[in-house]
């Protein structure tokens, strides 16, 4: 079982309230998104909130917008802002994507999104879980339709999907005008195959680059990237 808060450097998480525990995923996007020199960020879907604060300890500049469709994950992410030292930063929002209406644009966009792609997975019973993790509430090409509107001309959106779903998720967002800039490929070990992909996207076609990033050694220690 989950622990009910995951302790930070600089932040507590709290997360009890959550279907969505703090994960590997959120905090390899948290680390590895381009920051650069965002103004403003909108967090699609916070859970916990752990993205919100990673990236407002990043760049103490920062402004973040965080929304959540989930009501009890909504507190629970408003309390762990305002418990922090970066809650001026942030304001969080319970609303589904589709009904927000910000009267600006965003620099940066990031998000962990649902990925069980127009299908069940019955190993999920919670219902609030289950709700998190499918793509029945945010379908991908409503999440590629509301980013082309909300992202600024020059800004970066960025998600992390498991491989077959980042494949997915990349041919619908070229087919809509949306280009992926960079891509990091997860890999368990050096001699796996990655499970999970970092993408970047933004309005302008650029030259792409590729990375990858290693999580365990071969001897199940954590890699110095990792660390």
């Amino acid at each position: 079982m989950a622990n009910n808060y995951f302790q930070f450097k600089q932040f507590l998480v709290n997360q009890e309230q959550c279907a969505m525990k703090v994960c590997t995923d959120s905090v390899l996007l948290g680390c590895l998104v381009t920051i650069n020199n965002a103004v403003n960020c909108l967090d699609i879907g916070t859970g916990t909130g752990i993205l919100s604060l990673m990236l407002a300890q990043r760049n103490n500049e920062l402004q973040i917008d965080a929304i959540e469709i989930d009501e009890q994950a909504f507190l629970q992410a408003n309390n762990n802002f305002s418990s922090s030292k970066f809650s001026h930063q942030i304001q969080a929002h319970c609303c589904a994507l589709q009904s927000f209406a910000p009267n600006n644009k965003y620099d940066l966009i990031i998000s962990n999104p649902p990925y069980f792609v127009g299908k069940n997975n019955f190993s999920i019973t919670n219902i609030q879980r289950a709700k998190a993790r499918h793509d029945n509430d945010l379908s991908f090409e409503e999440l590629i339709n509301f980013v082309k509107k909300l992202l600024s001309e020059t800004g970066k959106f960025t998600l992390i999907l498991p491989i077959a779903e980042a494949i997915i998720f990349k041919e619908l967002a070229l087919q809509k005008g949306l280009f992926v800039n960079k891509e990091i490929f997860i890999k368990p070990k050096p001699i796996k195959e990655p499970n999970r992909m970092i993408m970047e996207f933004s309005l302008l076609q650029k030259e792409k680059i590729t990375d990858e990033f290693v999580i365990y050694n071969e001897d199940n220690s954590q890699t110095e990237a990792y660390k």
